[in-house]
């Protein structure tokens, strides 16, 4: 009898909490936000991923939000399954968020949960609080003028290239030129990054370049896929390795090794950059801001390379 009453008790206690993270929490605020005169919509438990997910498969992923500024203006409210959302494309709204009152702010459980299964916590985009602080300004010497120009180049030079190889591609007149778009702006782009991030002596690594490739197509198309099905936004249930958490943390892993093992060679001068200057892995491993035992440490330089990487 006792045992029949605790399941009872557990099963009602389930489905309560259930209930309240689907619709009860998501309509309190949603209700504030009506309250307060904020225009916008609410759906519960699914809210507009129908719709987002109708734009995606449409190949118009920005369209959702086109026709919701529109129709209710620079600031509204949605929700994104049960996870309510204010969106607003308000220049002083933004300012006030991201800068003057950025300490009253913090990452959504929802964009920490989809940010994090590649990117990791120890960085700049996902760091909260005083760690964030400290992400900021150890990173921030990376952004300063002369830095940036010393990649100008070697941007430049990458991009000539690959123009170069299309060239010589048209000059065939046996075969016609057939390239997979996608494809080769991929590449173009994971080119640029890892020769400013890490070096050409990576950059020119094949089976390196190819691997962190697949890695990042596989995650993102996963990751992908886990957001539209609302498996991610599901506590407990998103952290089962089920419906491609695996092969999303294995290309993690995978791209994590590789990352970590060329922090290895630069400290120990087995690589270099090829910037005009200091390449961002340079500048990562030397920031210390005005302490220099604040340092990053290996894993969170790895992480800050790889948000660099992803950005």
């Amino acid at each position: 009898m006792w045992l029949t009453i605790i399941l009872y008790t557990l099963f009602l206690y389930i489905i309560y909490h259930l209930i309240k993270f689907w619709i009860i929490y998501p309509w309190r605020i949603q209700r504030d936000f009506f309250n307060q005169g904020i225009p916008g919509r609410y759906m519960p438990i699914v809210g507009d991923i129908l719709r987002y997910r109708q734009a995606y498969l449409a190949d118009k992923p920005f369209s959702c939000v086109e026709e919701a500024n529109a129709e209710f203006g620079d600031y509204y409210h949605t929700s994104f399954g049960p996870f309510p959302c204010l969106n607003t494309s308000d220049p002083a709204l933004i300012e006030g968020v991201l800068k003057t009152n950025y300490r009253f702010y913090h990452k959504s459980e929802l964009s920490r949960a989809i940010a994090s299964t590649v990117l990791g916590y120890e960085n700049i985009v996902l760091a909260e609080d005083e760690n964030h602080t400290r992400h900021r300004r150890l990173v921030s010497p990376i952004f300063q003028h002369q830095n940036i120009n010393s990649m100008t180049s070697l941007i430049v030079d990458t991009i000539s290239s690959f123009l170069t190889k299309w060239q010589i591609k048209t000059y065939d007149k046996n075969y016609p030129l057939i390239l997979d778009v996608s494809k080769e702006m991929s590449n173009l782009t994971l080119n640029i990054l890892i020769g400013c991030v890490f070096g050409a002596e990576i950059m020119e690594d094949l089976n390196i370049h190819e691997t962190i490739y697949q890695c990042v197509k596989i995650a993102s198309t996963e990751i992908e896929n886990r957001i539209y099905n609302m498996i991610i936004m599901i506590p407990i249930l998103n952290q089962l390795p089920l419906f491609g958490k695996r092969r999303i943390d294995k290309c993690r892993h995978v791209i994590k090794n590789i990352v970590l093992q060329m922090i290895n060679q630069r400290k120990q001068g087995l690589t270099r950059a090829t910037c005009k200057g200091p390449n961002l892995l340079d500048l990562l491993l030397a920031a210390h801001g005005d302490d220099r035992k604040q340092k990053f440490t290996d894993e969170e330089v790895s992480d800050e390379a790889i948000t660099f990487g992803k950005d």
